[in-house]
């Protein structure tokens, strides 16, 4: 399986998303991973998961985010 490791910079710097990674004593592209890949070892609040999948959402027109979505 290919790993995912390209997100786009503004997604990792995002207040909310380096935020979340702290509380989870992770990176912000380990939490976008696991978050994208749907990793169930990183016990996300139901609001995390909905401010995740907002962020993730509003790079929609990002090709590098859609592939990433894809996969």
């Amino acid at each position: 399986m290919e790993q995912i490791t390209d997100f786009p910079e503004e997604l990792c710097a995002d207040e909310a998303v380096c935020f979340i990674a702290g509380r989870h004593n992770m990176t912000p592209r380990q939490l976008l991973r696991c978050f994208l890949v749907g990793e169930a070892s990183v016990p996300l609040e139901p609001n995390e998961v909905e401010i995740l999948k907002g962020l993730s959402g509003t790079a929609e027109d990002d090709p590098i985010a859609n592939d990433i979505k894809t996969r």
